[in-house]
Order: C-alpha cells, then structure tokens, then sequence
C-alpha cells in the first residue's frame, strides 16, 4: 500500500487530506511570519483540500509540499490566500506531469528497443496512453486547462488506431488555421526568436478537436482505449 505522501491526492481519505491541508497551511503561515485564528486557518484548509480534490487531484503530497516550499522562497508573495497557492499549484501540476509523461515515453521506448518481454511493453504502453492521453482527455472534460507532451506520439498512436481520421477538407481547413495562428504570433513579436512547428501545431488541433467531439458525445475514452488494447492482443 503506498504511503500517503506518496498517494494521489484524489484517492486520499478526506480526513488524512484535511489534516494535511490544515498543517500545510499552518506552516506556510509560521514561514511567511504570519498569524491567523484557527477559525480562519480551518475554513482556508477546506478551501485548499477542495482546491486539491477539483483541480488538482493527481498530485501527491510531497508535490504540495514542494510547490508550497517553492512558492514561499521563489516567488514574490508576501501573502497566503486561494489564488496564491492556487499559482503554485498550477506550476508544480505541469512540472509532475511533464516528469510522469517523459518518464512513461522513455519507458516504452527502453522497452521495445530491449526487446522486453510482450507483458512489459503492454504495460509501457498502457502508461504512456494513460499519462498521455486518457488523463488529459477527461481533465479536458472536466474544464480543467491540458498541456499536451509528446503531440506526434499520441496522434501516430491515434491515427493509427482509428481514433483520428481526418478528410483532405479537414487536414486543409487546419492547415489554414496554423497558418494563420503563426501569422498573427509573428506580427506581434519583437523579434523572429520564436520557432513555430506547423505539424506539430496542426496535430495538437486535430487531437483537441477529437476531445471536443468525444466530450460532446461523452465518450468513454478510457474504455475505448481499454477495448482497441485487448482487440490487439486477441
């Protein structure tokens, strides 16, 4: 059984989390030279856990703790409230799911180019589409702001797999909106410095128009992906 700190937020028992929010805050007070009534500091202790549970309920507690540490010492802060820590969340959220997304990528990767045994590179793969795909799909769901990692994988796998399957009408009509896309960015940059890659640009619309079309439709992404898996090993 895993520890609590090392637990996802989501799957933690509400009291254990309560506590933790409570301490967190108490700390991050004691470290800003702070003081607040425990009424104030139960009340933002719920706030957090809430915060916690809706947005961001992939983290651990050491990623709350560490994006709370950070926010004390690197940042300009001078107050503890919802937006703050909310800011500190955010830049922690990316930070563990770039380091899960690149650890899942680089796994499958080693996997195959060993040779590893069929069981091994299932269960790669099945990590790379949950961190990569399925994860992000019902965050997008949920409203929740997704950062894609590793555009041309997802939408190889995608394509492949015929979850992706534009017409030459569509593939022209997102071709025109990346053009226009990197034609407004360049007429309001300074300088040329910044690299835009029209594939890479063109396959992340076509994989959010496919998450649009599938939260219209409520799509169970999750079982889908599940069910084109054991197809394959059948």
């Amino acid at each position: 059984m895993h520890k609590l700190n090392e637990m996802e937020i989501g799957k933690q028992p509400s009291k254990e989390l309560l506590n933790f929010c409570g301490q967190t805050i108490k700390r991050v007070l004691f470290e800003m030279s702070q003081n607040k009534p425990s009424e104030d500091i139960a009340i933002m202790a719920n706030i957090l856990m809430t915060d916690l549970n809706d947005k961001f309920y992939r983290l651990t507690q050491q990623d709350v703790t560490q994006a709370f540490h950070k926010g004390v010492r690197e940042t300009d802060q001078m107050a503890i409230n919802p937006r703050t820590w909310f800011n500190w969340l955010n830049v922690q959220k990316l930070k563990s799911n770039a380091t899960r997304i690149n650890s899942a990528q680089l796994e499958e990767k080693m996997r195959i180019e060993l040779k590893c045994s069929e069981v091994d590179k299932n269960d790669a793969l099945w990590g790379f589409l949950k961190l990569c795909i399925i994860e992000p799909y019902e965050d997008y769901c949920k409203d929740i702001d997704i950062t894609l990692t590793g555009i041309n994988h997802i939408y190889e796998w995608l394509e492949k797999n015929s979850f992706i399957f534009l017409s030459e009408e569509e593939k022209e009509k997102i071709k025109i909106d990346v053009q226009g896309m990197i034609r407004r960015g360049k007429m309001f940059q300074r300088n040329n410095s910044k690299k835009y890659h029209p594939m890479i640009m063109r396959r992340e619309i076509a994989i959010l128009n496919l998450f649009e079309q599938m939260r219209i439709d409520k799509t169970d992404l999750r079982t889908e992906i599940l069910n084109t898996l054991e197809d394959e090993r059948t």
